[in-house]
């Protein structure tokens, strides 16, 4: 089970590859440097390398270390969001594989991967939050709604856009403030909506719940529905 902790992990991990120097297939620090480095736990760390080395992102060689494998910035590959109309596109973009990947989750979620959703919802519900941290705890729920699907594509087409979906977040926060406590009551509520067409093994409102949520979220940024 993929708990927040490890999410934690690899979504700091995500952005170290992020940098030139492992874009360019750099080597990665020791796993006692990089646990202390993201505040985790070594066996931690362990579960969200393997998780990066099974959807390629990084090789290990014998006697060498591990290496980012070398690969385009995955941020420029579509081109770099600029504008408030890529933002648009990017949501709408995720209501289509998002939506279907929540149906397939009421349909092949087992007890561990409902436990992970159930996990990073409780995590939005309790205490209080910065607007970053709720973007955090928000991609959290998505990424193991994805993993619940039992299929390793959704979750990599996530990773893919993680770059996208962060700039989104930034460009969000600058053109509408909002408040982060309200906001994380409002979306950890549409969160627990689809846990529970989920759990009820209901893939039709799974889907439109999902659906529903990234609405709300462009609603959020924008202020009204632009279509």
């Amino acid at each position: 089970m993929d708990t927040p902790l490890v999410e934690h992990a690899l979504a700091a991990l995500r952005d170290m590859l992020a940098e030139p120097a492992f874009v360019a297939g750099g080597r990665l620090p020791t796993e006692l440097a990089l646990s202390e480095r993201f505040g985790v736990s070594r066996p931690i760390l362990r579960q969200a390398l393997a998780i990066l080395k099974e959807e390629g992102l990084i090789e290990a060689r014998r006697g060498s270390g591990t290496f980012a494998r070398r690969r385009e910035n995955q941020a420029t590959a579509y081109g770099r969001p600029e504008t408030l109309g890529d933002l648009e596109d990017c949501l709408r973009f995720r209501m289509v594989i998002e939506s279907a990947a929540a149906a397939d989750a009421a349909r092949r979620a087992d007890a561990d991967a409902i436990a992970a959703i159930r996990e990073s919802i409780d995590l939005m519900q309790n205490g209080s939050h910065s607007e970053k941290s709720i973007g955090e705890l928000d991609m959290s729920f998505h990424m193991a709604i994805a993993r619940a699907t039992g299929n390793r594509y959704p979750a990599m087409t996530l990773q893919f856009l993680m770059p996208h979906i962060q700039i989104g977040l930034q460009m969000g926060r600058q053109l509408r403030a909002m408040q982060a406590n309200a906001t994380s009551k409002r979306v950890a509520a549409e969160h627990s909506e689809i846990l529970a067409a989920i759990v009820d093994r209901n893939p039709d409102a799974a889907a439109q719940r999902m659906n529903d949520h990234l609405l709300a979220g462009i609603e959020r940024i924008f202020g009204k529905r632009t279509w």
